[in-house]
């Protein structure tokens, strides 16, 4: 009986060693499986996410390849492939080894004629994975001659009630009594100016953004493109309003304008004392108006359009001209060949958005005294844009005492960025492209 009871222990203690030893095999293999399932989850993670990354990569490839290209082919938007060439255009992705191991395609948007802005999209994907693509898009674009609120090429005066929110830049010496929040640059230097002053003096500031013996900036192109301009006003997508008459623009705020003919207007003030209606016109597809007589503008802008006299004639402002919506994509430029002028009868708080160019001229209300009317000075002007000019000019005007007594009394210049990269037709652009936008299409 003792015997019996002894062997019945030992074979429960075998019977639990064997139980220990199945379920501790059956963990282990659990373990190992779990382990190796994770290795291989993590393999195929690493090499899908080594993929992806490849196939961006591809595609920043494209679009640093089509950079390259437009700085050695400025304006070729069609790959080397000529102007008939229809995208995308397909390269090879080569290693450092100089194995294919991929492939990028890119698309190119053909900016407008007269126009620099353009639109690159780069599709990169690696030969062992091509079903995973990811796509880049870019702009790039000429540099508006004008990223600031004035640039002038001789001497400039701000009064004391003069507002300039951007850049201001001058070849000439620049009084400033004004506030601004931005640089005022000159090209003159030390002691170069009236009485011993530097390029930039006065009362007004911050004085710490003023910088003077800057580079100067040449104005020997400026208008160069009149030409240009021209041509395309005769084509079947501008508007050449010719030679025969003076002219009136009326912009509408749902993208056309009424044109009038100008009968007479006065020499002295400028206004217009007869008109005649002819029109109502859209704004031309490719955004030139062009005459060789002087035109009268005014009105609310909707959409892209460039306004030209040229051959001697000027560009007169006799009220409110307005973008339909700022910050959008209204731009409006006005380019005359000489001057551009605002009459004596203009609103008593006027504005004027869009970049204004006079190629051999100046920007001005001329000097209109009592003598004229009550007229003779008012209260504001605001200007959303830019101003070109070649020679001195001026809203105001200031006795020796500092008190206005013609023109406008607060000026306030406010530059529009817009203008930097997406200047009107015929603003002057520094040919060399930059990167203005870069993101990654879902």
């Amino acid at each position: 009986m003792k015997d019996f009871f002894k062997k019945l222990k030992l074979n429960k203690k075998g019977s639990a060693f064997l139980f220990v030893m199945v379920f501790g095999f059956i963990g282990f293999m659990t373990i190992t499986i779990g382990m190796t399932s994770y290795a291989i989850f993590e393999s195929k993670a690493s090499k899908q996410t080594y993929r992806k990354d490849l196939a961006f990569h591809i595609a920043e490839a494209g679009i640093d390849y089509y950079r390259w290209h437009l700085m050695s082919s400025p304006e070729d938007y069609y790959d080397g492939q000529g102007s008939g060439a229809i995208g995308p255009y397909v390269h090879d992705y080569y290693d450092k080894d100089g194995n294919v191991v991929g492939t990028f395609s890119i698309e190119i948007d053909v900016p407008p004629q007269g126009t620099y802005v353009v639109a690159v999209r780069s599709t990169g994907w690696s030969l062992e994975n091509p079903n995973s693509k990811r796509t880049i898009e870019a702009y790039f674009g000429y540099e508006s001659f004008s990223d600031s609120s004035f640039v002038v090429n001789a001497d400039m005066r701000f009064s004391s009630t003069s507002f300039v929110h951007g850049k201001t830049f001058a070849n000439g010496c620049i009084e400033f009594d004004g506030t601004s929040d931005s640089w005022v640059d000159s090209a003159k230097g030390a002691n170069q100016c009236s009485y011993g002053n530097d390029g930039v003096y006065g009362t007004g500031g911050p004085t710490e953004f003023w910088r003077y013996g800057l580079p100067v900036r040449s104005f020997a192109g400026i208008g160069d493109n009149f030409d240009m301009l021209k041509d395309m006003a005769n084509s079947p997508e501008g508007i050449n309003l010719g030679s025969s008459s003076r002219w009136h623009i009326v912009f509408l705020d749902n993208g056309t304008f009424n044109l009038y003919r100008v009968n007479n207007y006065s020499s002295t003030k400028y206004d217009i004392t007869s008109e005649t209606f002819q029109s109502n016109q859209s704004l031309p597809e490719n955004g030139v108006i062009y005459s060789t007589r002087s035109i009268w503008v005014e009105g609310v802008v909707k959409g892209r359009v460039s306004v030209v006299a040229d051959n001697g004639a000027a560009i007169l402002i006799p009220g409110n001209l307005l973008y339909s919506e700022k910050h959008a994509d209204d731009i409006l430029g006005l380019l005359s060949d000489t001057n551009i002028i605002i009459p004596y009868d203009v609103p008593n708080d006027m504005e004027i958005d869009g970049a204004l160019l006079a190629k051999s001229g100046s920007i001005s209300r001329p000097y209109f005294s009592y003598s004229y009317g009550s007229k003779y000075i008012r209260d504001s002007l605001s200007v959303f844009g830019s101003q070109i000019q070649y020679s001195s000019g001026g809203l105001k005007w200031v006795n020796s005492y500092g008190t206005i007594i013609s023109g406008f009394i607060d000026t306030i210049y406010t530059y529009d960025g817009n203008l930097l990269y997406k200047p009107p037709v015929g603003i002057p652009v520094i040919p060399e492209y930059k990167l203005i936008s870069w993101h990654e299409l879902n």
